[in-house]
């Protein structure tokens, strides 16, 4: 009897003990997060954190001319990025905002400042001769229009000055390998200005002599870089029909001679 008891005592403590058990690693209470569960979206919070340490304006060479700010600084740590930088003209200066964004919630961000530069258009197409400011936070920068920014009678016709302003460098001649003969001449040099180009280039033959002749046309009243603007022209010679002998071809003080063999 004694017995009997001691053995309805171990039965009934293993069924409590498998019951704990299935309550515990059952498959209402998994312990591993099921596979495919996709990543929860990062979250930012906006606002203006960077710190604008200097601010530069660049002028393009270009016609119309092109402005560009150049913007550099630091932002705050490591889960801080530039978002934009918007641009707002109010007569003569233009206001630049950097807004920011950073990485919110349960991640490690580095405490360390991280240095950026970003480059940001102006647009001063059709603006008027005058000095022009530029604000970044507590950093400015100037940059002047000597004239209107715009094309002389934009919208209308344009007005041109035309003379011979192109400086010619080098000049080589090429022969081509047909019947009859081609010959061409190229052409390397500068314009004086970001205004200038070049409108037409003719060769005209006096005998066995071929002139070039290079006209340029720049608009009138407009603003111009006055750096120098390289160039590379290519013209074809007319020798169609022409006898056999040597032929010289000049500008300016530059001249170069081809042969042709054959009458072309």
């Amino acid at each position: 009897m004694k017995m009997t008891k001691i053995i309805l005592t171990l039965m009934i403590f293993t069924g409590i003990l498998l019951s704990a058990c299935q309550a515990v690693i059952g498959p209402d209470n998994p312990t591993e997060v099921p596979s495919g569960t996709e990543p929860a979206e990062p979250k930012y919070e906006y606002g203006q954190r960077a710190t604008v340490e200097s601010l530069e304006v660049i002028l393009l060479e270009s016609f119309p001319l092109q402005a560009q700010a150049v913007v550099s600084g630091t932002l705050p740590d490591g889960c801080s990025e530039l978002h934009e930088i918007s641009v707002e003209q109010n007569g003569l200066r233009f206001n630049l905002t950097l807004t920011t964004r950073h990485l919110t919630g349960d991640v490690a961000c580095t405490e360390a400042l991280v240095p950026f530069e970003e480059t940001v258009d102006l647009d001063i197409h059709g603006l008027e001769a005058g000095t022009y400011t530029v604000v970044a936070q507590d950093k400015q920068a100037s940059f002047t229009l000597d004239v209107n920014n715009v094309i002389s009678g934009e919208g209308e016709d344009t007005k041109y000055s035309y003379g011979s302003q192109a400086t010619v460098e080098t000049m080589n001649i090429n022969i081509m390998e047909s019947f009859p003969v081609q010959v061409s001449v190229d052409l390397s040099g500068y314009l004086p200005d970001g205004c200038t180009t070049i409108y037409e280039i003719s060769a005209q033959r006096e005998e066995q002599k071929f002139t070039i002749d290079i006209v340029t046309r720049k608009p009138v009243d407009v603003a111009c870089t006055m750096a120098i603007v390289p160039f590379e022209e290519t013209i074809s010679l007319d020798v169609e029909g022409l006898p056999a002998g040597e032929y010289t071809v000049e500008y300016g003080d530059l001249y170069e001679i081809f042969t042709l063999e054959q009458d072309n």
